[in-house]
């Protein structure tokens, strides 16, 4: 589970009410209520990204976040983007009571599968105090699920997420277009599941590796070849198998302790559903 690392000073601030938090592969968000006197002012630094929302307040327009110590911007939006390692300041001009949601983001996680780079400028850019109409109205759904938490996980992270598509203005990968994996990502899932033919590969750790969900990477390998993840590691096993049958150095029931099959009467059915043939028909056909 992913958990940010923010270093916080804050002075005339107290919390009345959170945190409330949800947390997800690579994000975590978390909702505070706080009380600010007049001039109360807080000093904030964080490896991870992370977006400041400004839900409720009681004064509008009381609290600012800056990137420079003691500069009040003189912009009234709500959100802030902090990308990592920058350090930030707030201050409250007057008294006030807010409820604000951050989104911490690990970059390193997530840029991937964003389809970012690591010296994009839009990841790297701060933005302070800005406004964002439909960031705004995600952020108050995914403010709302920390509070309840009554959705499947996939409800809060298709929620961050999209809030980081508004964000960083990402538009449609042809993979996504087109419903299938880029060459690149489907040549890495491929030699993947090759390498590791004979094991029991988890759906979740491939899609991890084409930085992808388990339903839309499954969903785009299909697409993609025509079969399964779990299809396509078995035709690949079955092939080791004939393989290793055609050299003729191992019996059987041998090739099916190698290939790890649970015995030899596994591989058969495996085999003859791949094949259309018993491996000892199909040895005795091929000339094996």
């Amino acid at each position: 589970m992913f958990h940010p690392n923010m270093q916080s000073i804050v002075e005339g601030f107290s919390p009345s009410g959170g945190p409330k938090w949800r947390s997800w592969n690579g994000m975590l968000a978390d909702v505070w209520e706080v009380t600010g006197s007049a001039g109360a002012s807080g000093e904030y630094v964080s490896p991870h990204a992370r977006l400041f929302v400004v839900l409720d307040e009681e004064q509008p327009g009381a609290i600012t976040l800056s990137d420079r110590r003691g500069t009040q911007t003189t912009a009234s939006g709500r959100l802030s983007y902090v990308p990592p390692g920058l350090r930030t300041w707030s201050l409250s001009a007057q008294q006030t009571q807010l409820r604000h949601l951050d989104l911490h983001v690990d970059l390193g996680h997530m840029a991937e599968r964003l389809g970012l780079q690591s010296s994009d400028e839009r990841i790297l850019a701060p933005r302070m105090m800005f406004e964002n109409a439909r960031i705004q109205t995600l952020a108050n759904l995914l403010a709302e699920e920390c509070g309840t938490g009554e959705h499947h996980d996939l409800y809060g992270e298709g929620i961050a997420t999209a809030i980081l598509v508004e964000l960083f203005a990402i538009p449609p990968r042809v993979e996504d277009i087109r419903g299938k994996l880029s060459p690149r990502k489907l040549k890495v899932a491929t030699q993947f599941l090759a390498e590791n033919c004979f094991e029991n590969v988890r759906l979740e750790d491939i899609a991890t590796l084409a930085g992808l969900s388990p339903s839309y990477f499954s969903a785009a390998f299909k697409a993609s070849t025509g079969l399964t993840p779990h299809q396509w590691q078995m035709q690949e096993r079955v092939a080791r198998v004939r393989a290793l049958l055609s050299d003729g150095k191992a019996s059987i029931s041998e090739v099916a302790a190698v290939c790890g099959f649970a015995d030899q009467a596994h591989l058969t059915r495996v085999f003859k559903r791949h094949c259309g043939l018993t491996p000892a028909a199909w040895l005795r056909l091929s000339g094996a």
